[in-house]
């Protein structure tokens, strides 16, 4: 069965993209999730500007949102009482709509209209020769809402995130629709697509467009990636609406019934156990790791466990190490859970005020949970003038500027029709820097993704805080060489603040930092060699490179304030246009970035037995598979169905096989 997830080819990430992506990850793989800086984006915004609401664009769409590295959606889901599904068309599917065959001659199928009530099981099919709706003429950069935003939200499940267009409708005080009400003019059409396509008011929709299907594109896109070099988070931010009733699409939503609410095998944390079991990360399963740390973070791999200093641990009356506030790191999450997604409520309509969210919170995380929206304003140069959380002078996590969750939405954007990826959006990157997830709640150029990814490809790179544009350059497989080997931070423009990779030979400063204080660094008062990194920090710090965007912000900021020093002996260039190292490299192997002088890449190569492919295993695991090799026979009829569950992550990918972790 061909893979629901199929993006553009020219959207699939090739180097040094892939690379610096890659990268990028790893070295942040030990920081708690919830301070990790990610790309999000409403699907209304980027997939539904046009109101078509079709099965085969939408995959085209979130497959490359998802391809050139958006993590984080924002998803608006219509509950449609007449077919007890969650679709993500704004409007009531028609029954008979539900049950067409998918085979159409050329002309379309109209439903009649009466004004007198028509039973919605009775209707008769007339032939007519109508034209699927066109697109909307011009540029439609800012998605408007379709009725009112309605003022009032529930006082238990509040509004956490600006709702997409049509995400809020007026309560009305009359039921859903019935089978009496009376039934709008509608048409079916057929087109290229697998689905017939509906006309419903404004929308033209497939009925078959659901949450589950979202969920299953999202499965294939885990399947696709499941490899150590390829495999991320994403995160799935669903507002809860009431679907507008057929006989009146474009009119507000009305109150279900309570007949009519979603029953116990139709709640939204049913549909995603469904198609995504293996892969959430789930509040319950967080509640246990906050339990008993040294069982569950503490109790990994050296390389699995969190970085200090960004969340506090008690020890309770077991004399169990514990966390209020605490969360794992994606390392601990993808490659020892083998977990993937974290879902959470959004904004939820007063419509909705019935459903059951205590059942959706074993499996997702209530509203505000991982999210924390901040407000920014931008000058016309794209620098934020306010709500930045990056401050020079405050060094420490806990304040009430605190980075974890936080984001904030992307201002008005015009990019040209063909985005150079290498040029990055200032506004964007600003945001990044200043520990914000940048969030895209607009159709940029007017297009969406299926029609154009290059803009949201733009976006995306735009987000990424290490690497400078075009980094990191290719090394060589000479272990004599140590030619872009290494990586240095940038201090002066157009790259200030950037990495870029620069031979291991030469001399320079280091980067220094607390390990308990993730945001105080300094320089070393020397400059010598990469190899001599370890010896030329105070000895109260440590050589070591940054993991987030703020821990970047940070150091730049330590190299600026001490531009007077000057180090001995001093090099031949100026010391204030002189770049620093970073504890990161690709000694070992050609294009595999790693923390440590003498640390190996964690994707060793070695030949199979009958050397066709290459398996490559990380260190780590091939220690743990030695050791428990000879426990194999033993436990196998145990195995056998963990396998099944289990034997999809490993991956192989144009002849690699994959699996473990990275360290």
């Amino acid at each position: 069965m061909p893979s629901l997830y199929d993006p553009d080819e020219a959207a699939i990430l090739v180097q040094p993209w892939s690379e610096a992506w890659r990268a990028q990850r790893d070295v942040g793989l030990r920081v708690p999730i919830n301070f990790i800086t990610v790309p999000a984006v409403s699907l209304r915004a980027a997939c539904f500007a046009h109101n078509q609401f079709e099965n085969t664009a939408f995959r085209k769409c979130f497959s490359n949102l998802l391809s050139v590295g958006f993590k984080r959606f924002v998803v608006d889901v219509y509950w449609d009482p007449g077919r007890d599904a969650w679709g993500l068309c704004p409007a009531e599917v028609p029954p008979v709509a539900s049950k067409q065959q998918t085979t159409r001659s050329s002309s379309i199928l109209a439903i009649s209209n009466s004004q007198s009530p028509v039973s919605a099981r009775a209707v008769e099919f007339v032939a007519a020769d109508v034209q699927p709706t066109p697109f909307p003429a011009g540029d439609r950069p800012h998605v408007q809402p379709r009725q009112a935003t309605s003022t009032s939200r529930l006082s238990s499940v509040s509004s956490v995130l600006p709702s997409s267009e049509a995400a809020s409708r007026s309560t009305a005080p009359s039921a859903s629709t019935t089978s009496e009400d009376a039934i709008p003019s509608l048409v079916i059409f057929p087109s290229a697509y697998a689905e017939p396509v509906v006309e419903i008011g404004d929308y033209n929709c497939t009925a078959t467009l659901t949450l589950s299907h979202l969920a299953d594109i999202l499965d294939d896109y885990i399947h696709a990636t499941d490899t150590t070099t390829l495999a991320s988070l994403t995160y799935l931010i669903i507002n809860l609406h009431a679907a507008a009733p057929y006989s009146d699409p474009n009119g507000p939503a009305q109150q279900p019934s309570v007949g009519q609410m979603p029953d116990s095998d139709h709640l939204i944390n049913d549909i995603l156990r469904g198609n995504l079991s293996e892969e959430i990360f789930t509040p319950q399963k967080l509640q246990e790791n906050r339990n008993d740390l040294n069982s569950s973070w503490f109790g990994t791999a050296w390389n699995l466990r969190p970085a200090r200093g960004y969340y506090q641990t008690q020890f309770n009356s077991a004399n169990e190490r514990t966390t209020q506030d605490g969360w794992p790191t994606e390392a601990y999450i993808e490659f020892d859970k083998y977990l993937r997604v974290v879902a959470s409520l959004g904004t939820v309509d007063p419509q909705m005020s019935s459903y059951d969210f205590q059942n959706d919170f074993n499996t997702i995380f209530p509203p505000k949970e991982i999210r924390a929206l901040r407000n920014a304003t931008f000058d016309s140069t794209g620098v934020i003038t306010s709500g930045c959380l990056f401050n020079p002078t405050d060094i420490t996590v806990d304040t009430i500027n605190n980075s974890s969750w936080a984001l904030t939405e992307a201002p008005s954007l015009s990019l040209g029709s063909n985005p150079d990826p290498k040029q990055i959006i200032p506004s964007i990157a600003n945001i990044t820097s200043c520990g914000l997830s940048p969030f895209l709640n607009r159709t940029l150029n007017g297009v969406t993704a299926d029609q154009d990814f290059r803009p949201y490809s733009s976006f995306a790179q735009s987000t990424i805080w290490s690497w400078a544009p075009g980094q990191p350059l290719n090394s060589s497989s000479n272990p004599a060489t140590f030619e872009n080997k290494c990586v240095a931070i940038n201090i002066v423009p157009p790259n200030a603040g950037r990495w870029r990779t620069i031979d291991c030979q030469t001399r320079h400063r280091f980067a220094c930092q607390d390990v308990n204080n993730p945001y105080r660094w300094q320089l070393s008062s020397i400059t010598n060699t990469y190899f001599n990194g370890d010896t030329a920090c105070p000895s109260n710090l440590t050589f070591s490179v940054p993991r987030t965007a703020l821990e970047n912000a940070h150091l730049f900021s330590a190299i600026q304030t001490s531009s007077n020093e000057r180090p001995s002996p001093v090099p031949s260039s100026s010391i204030d246009d002189d770049p620093v190292f970073l504890n990161f490299n690709s000694i070992a192997v050609p294009d595999c970035w790693t923390i440590g002088i003498n640390a190996t890449c964690p994707y060793i190569g070695r030949s199979d037995s009958d050397r066709v492919r290459i398996v490559v295993v990380p260190t780590i695991a091939a220690v743990i598979i030695g050791a428990l090799a000879a426990l194999t026979f033993f436990v196998k009829c145990a195995a056998n169905r963990r396998e099944t569950m289990r034997g999809r992550r490993r991956r192989n990918v144009g002849g690699w096989e994959y699996e473990g972790v990275p360290s």
